[in-house]
């Protein structure tokens, strides 16, 4: 990809990458979109889900993998 492209890209979206698998960054996206003012995100399984993905679930994934 071109330098060009990639500046264009991160015009649009700053966290884009393309090495991350593209179901993992959507989720990402959601879980900052969810993090309220305190910081604090739900993790427990079934608590947030969003677009038809639990968030707890995901953020318990990345944290224990």
């Amino acid at each position: 990809m071109s330098e060009a492209r990639g500046d264009e890209l991160d015009a649009i979206d700053p966290g884009w990458c393309p090495v991350w698998d593209t179901r993992w960054q959507p989720c990402l996206r959601l879980v900052q979109n969810r993090v309220p003012a305190d910081g604090k995100l739900h993790t427990a399984h079934g608590d947030v889900v969003v677009q038809g993905k639990d968030l707890g679930r995901w953020v318990n994934a990345q944290r224990f993998g």
